[in-house]
């Protein structure tokens, strides 16, 4: 048996982190390296984390957290798994304890907490961490509105201690388990047996394959739901556009991603806008609540999307103004059709050496090779509402990238665009930049159309080399009287 050496240096910051009981304690902690302390050391140190040192075990993973390497470990400690336990024990299995489930179950766990790669959690930033799990390659999404201190996962677990650095890594104690996302949506749903009637409804309208095959944002009806508010069937004109409008393709979004933004469902006819209240409460279009309670839930994260249950029976109805997004796919995309074009003799091509943050972080991203002065692209924007909008263009920035000006009903809206020079980071991954790209009014409801005119070349100036724009969203965002 292994008998691990403590120094004094560790002993007395054991005893202070017990006697201080206040938050984050052991956070930014460094430990002495001549004496080899790896992260399966400390976790057999803490009491409070003996359920995930018997996971470790149990799935055969001791030698993995032993042995030298760069990690980061996400550790759910001993009341967290209690909470889990709980909620899978729901089901009708009763779980009491780790070895009341095979090994394989709780490997996905494992690997879902598991980052190959060693992180500080202030290079996190809001959206997709630095580096995926070991799960798939799935990655965990960081929430930090509140503060680096209070930094929240996937939107259910916070980080209550963190960068614990240890010898092959960093170790982060969470205060809720992950739940890894191992199986479709559908079949979650499924599992359940809460949500029947709006299965039968996906199922008989043909929408049931994207909820198994596709990634996507599902919003949802639960029996109970539908039972309460007198659910009738027959009262709904078209049930296959009523199903779509629950459905927001290519994309799993977490409710506060989506919080004052606008997207398009399966259905486009309308969009769908969601608020946040004082107290938490989540609503799509500002009239129907989200059920938030532990039964049923928001952010429940499945292999291929992310679902909400809603609390009162969303209808079709015309979105409030909020910031409009669309997502642009280059030809090839297998997430979505080709929405960005441009005249001959420039090209759109699909980049495969740059991320793309709505396709699952793949290289995937919308090329624009210019070939001279006055080359363009072009996007259509569907269905906007009448108002005033700001242009935005998230893309990945570089000294290669060009100057361009921005035209909309055949008006100049922004004769200066310099996209070497960004206006900001984008907030949601800083891997991306944005620039702002004029401002444009929609006098009645419309499909709206901007030309991106190229004027001038960037750092290199001959028409052959690539790239002089890598583009991935652009958003029309209301300008609104403060």
């Amino acid at each position: 048996m292994h008998t691990m050496r403590l120094n004094t240096s560790l002993l007395l910051l054991l005893i202070l982190a017990g006697l201080t009981g206040c938050e984050n304690k052991l956070s930014d902690a460094r430990f002495d390296e001549t004496e080899d302390l790896q992260i399966m050391d400390y976790i057999e140190t803490r009491e409070d984390l003996s359920i995930f040192r018997e996971l470790v075990e149990y799935t055969g993973q001791r030698n993995l957290l032993r042995t030298a390497g760069t990690y980061t470990v996400f550790i759910p400690d001993n009341a967290a798994f209690g909470r889990l336990f709980a909620r899978l024990s729901e089901g009708g299995n009763t779980v009491d304890a780790i070895s009341d489930m095979e090994p394989a179950y709780w490997l996905s766990y494992f690997k879902y907490h598991l980052l190959d790669r060693k992180v500080n959690t202030n290079a996190f930033t809001p959206g997709p961490l630095p580096a995926a799990t070991a799960l798939d390659g799935k990655y965990v999404i960081a929430d930090i509105r509140d503060s680096y201190a209070a930094i929240r996962l996937n939107n259910a677990a916070t980080i209550i201690q963190y960068n614990i650095e240890l010898t092959n890594g960093y170790v982060n104690i969470i205060d809720d388990v992950l739940m890894p996302p191992i199986t479709t949506i559908y079949e979650q749903l499924k599992a359940t047996g809460k949500y029947e009637i709006m299965l039968g409804i996906f199922e008989e309208t043909g929408l049931d394959v994207y909820l198994k095959d596709s990634l996507l944002t599902l919003f949802i009806e639960s029996d109970k739901v539908l039972e309460a508010y007198g659910f009738n069937r027959d009262s709904i004109e078209n049930l296959k556009d009523w199903a779509s409008y629950h459905i927001i393709p290519d994309s799993g979004y977490f409710l506060n991603q989506l919080t004052k933004q606008r997207y398009f469902p399966l259905y486009t006819e309308e969009s769908l806008s969601f608020q946040e209240d004082e107290f938490g409460q989540y609503y799509m279009n500002e009239d129907y609540r989200f059920d938030q309670s532990a039964e049923y839930g928001i952010d429940r994260v499945g292999y291929n999307g992310i679902y909400h249950s809603m609390d009162t029976i969303v209808s079709i109805v015309e979105a409030p103004p909020s910031t409009i997004r669309m997502n642009l796919y280059p030809p090839g995309s297998p997430y979505g059709e080709q929405n960005v074009f441009a005249k001959l003799p420039a090209r759109i091509l699909l980049n495969t050496g740059t991320k793309s943050y709505h396709q699952n972080q793949e290289g995937k991203i919308v090329q624009f090779d210019a070939q001279q002065i006055g080359d363009s692209f072009y996007l259509t924007f569907p269905d906007v509402p009448a108002g005033d909008y700001r242009v935005r263009l998230m893309h990945r920035g570089g000294g290669t990238r060009g100057t361009y000006l921005t035209i909309y009903n055949n008006q100049i809206i922004d004769d200066e665009i310099v996209l070497r020079t960004p206006d900001g980071t984008f907030e949601e991954w800083d891997y991306l930049k944005y620039n702002y790209c004029g401002e444009l009014t929609v006098e009645s409801r419309s499909d709206v159309t901007i030309t991106f005119a190229f004027k001038d070349f960037g750092s290199n100036k001959k028409p052959s080399y690539c790239c002089d724009v890598l583009m991935d969203m652009i958003e029309l965002i209301p300008i609104t009287e403060e």
